[in-house]
């Protein structure tokens, strides 16, 4: 890897890292918020509305802005035309989800559904006016500008969306945080930027990013659907309360993803691509990545599994309790979901776009099994089934990253486990004395033992944290002595 791509990455892992942190307090601290004002029936009703929404937003881009990211040599006319093919598409399908909500509000059997997407349905066309930008400083690894767009969006759209819930305006508070939100987040995006759409168009730069980008938003596509799966499942043969329950366990599940590893993901896919044509360095730059995401995750999974119930509680109020056997359960998939997005990535950057996709059909495929298991035994029964799909998932990209790029399986097996070992023997000793242990001293004694146990084993997650703590405590020394 060259000094100045290797600079970059560092710098735009550094940044979305400590953005991501900013930026997922700020969520946490506002969803604590709401959730204390709102009622979980609330929650629920948002979630059915949302998922039509993010289905949406799929469609909008096609794919395009991966294929732009991923593309070495791109003309400025490809940025243009992308651009206009995003806003015309969202357009359309603004004005399909207007028509289609009262029979998506009879589907649920709720009536404020239909209200609620006549509103959402402007998401799509102000998300799409944003999305070229976003690839520009992805493509660019140009997190600090991604970050304070994202910290901004999320405080701006937060801080609307309880002064609504105290004003009393029930669901449709969150209505406004999402409308805020993604606003703000574009309009970030074009003050973040000097590019700007030019009156130009190019059927064939559209058409030589097609083929790349056919099979990655047929991908997304499924991707979205099938992980809304659980969402329209839920508030279908269950309740809104049910599915306010549920999705609040899997958003807070959702936050280990963003605050260990998303970072590294997102940074992950445009730094493989431009490595792509060197066999070596990409894979000391998969596997470097690998490890650092596992042992993070290990790390903020295990306390907040042995502490769920007193974080919920505590956190959201009594009324939140369901909550916590979800996320319980559903903390599991963090093992290996984070694990799966990488591997996605490295696909992807080797152009394996097709690829990419028969794999997301195998992946889709299995997240049919939970509603089968949910319809006949029930949703705690839905949920593990989730886990063991997600996990089954991992092995799948695990043997084909072998046979394909030839990344070995057993050494993406071992260096999934070998990190995971302390937790496995702590929480097998815990369901078994959970009486007898005090939940907040096995968390502490299980810190202290991983921490021991990668040190030991001189693992890359344990350097790379000691070299983030130790460049903090850097940064602030060096402000105090200006």
């Amino acid at each position: 890897m060259s000094k100045n791509l290797n600079s970059k990455t560092k710098t735009g892992v550094i940044w979305d890292l400590s953005g991501a942190f900013v930026r997922q307090f700020a969520f946490l601290f506002i969803s604590i918020i709401l959730a204390r004002l709102l009622a979980p029936e609330e929650f629920g009703i948002i979630g059915m509305s949302m998922v039509f929404v993010s289905i949406a937003e799929v469609f909008t881009d096609v794919g395009f802005t991966s294929g732009l990211i991923q593309q070495k040599d791109t003309k400025d006319i490809a940025f243009s035309s992308v651009f206009y093919v995003n806003l015309a598409i969202s357009l359309v399908l603004s004005g399909v989800i207007i028509l289609t909500a009262p029979l998506i509000a009879d589907f649920y059997e709720e009536p404020k559904v239909e209200r609620i997407l006549f509103f959402l349905a402007i998401i799509p066309p102000i998300a799409a006016l944003g999305r070229v930008q976003a690839a520009i400083l992805t493509k660019e690894i140009n997190f600090k500008s991604l970050t304070i767009r994202d910290i901004t969006a999320t405080v701006i759209g937060g801080s609307l969306g309880v002064g609504a819930a105290f004003l009393d305006y029930g669901v449709y508070s969150l209505v406004i945080q999402q409308i805020a939100t993604v606003t703000t987040a574009t309009l970030m995006l074009w003050f973040a930027t000097g590019w700007r759409p030019k009156l130009e168009f190019s059927t064939f730069e559209i058409k030589k990013l097609f083929g790349y980008t056919s099979f990655v938003f047929l991908d997304s596509l499924l991707r979205q659907v099938f992980n809304k799966i659980d969402t329209i499942f839920i508030g279908k043969v269950f309740s809104p309360a049910m599915l306010g329950f549920y999705s609040r366990a899997e958003s807070l599940r959702a936050q280990v993803q963003t605050y260990t590893t998303n970072s590294l993901r997102k940074v992950i896919f445009p730094v493989l691509s431009q490595l792509q044509e060197d066999k070596k360095k990409f894979d000391e730059t998969y596997f470097r990545a690998f490890n650092i995401v596992t042992g993070l995750v290990v790390l903020l999974i295990a306390p907040l599994y042995f502490l769920s119930h007193f974080i919920i509680i505590f956190l959201l109020g009594e009324k939140w309790e369901p909550s916590v056997i979800f996320f319980q359960i559903l903390i599991f998939s963090a093992i290996t979901s984070p694990q799966i997005g990488m591997m996605g990535k490295a696909v992807l950057a080797k152009g394996y776009s097709k690829l990419k996709f028969k794999i997301g059909l195998i992946q889709r495929l299995l997240k049919l099994t939970p509603i089968a298991v949910g319809l006949y035994y029930g949703i705690k029964e839905f949920a593990v089934t989730v886990v063991i799909a997600s996990t089954i998932v991992f092995f799948v990209y695990a043997l084909i990253l072998n046979s394909k790029l030839k990344i070995s399986f057993w050494t993406q097996v071992k260096n999934l486990l070998i990190p995971n070992t302390v937790f496995l023997i702590f929480m097998g000793a815990n369901y078994f004395y959970e009486e007898i242990f005090n939940q907040w001293l096995i968390t502490l004694v299980f810190l202290i033992a991983h921490l021991l146990f990668v040190k030991l084993i001189k693992h890359e997650s344990y350097s790379f944290l000691t070299r983030m703590i130790n460049q903090g405590f850097s940064s602030i020394q060096n402000k105090f002595k200006n």
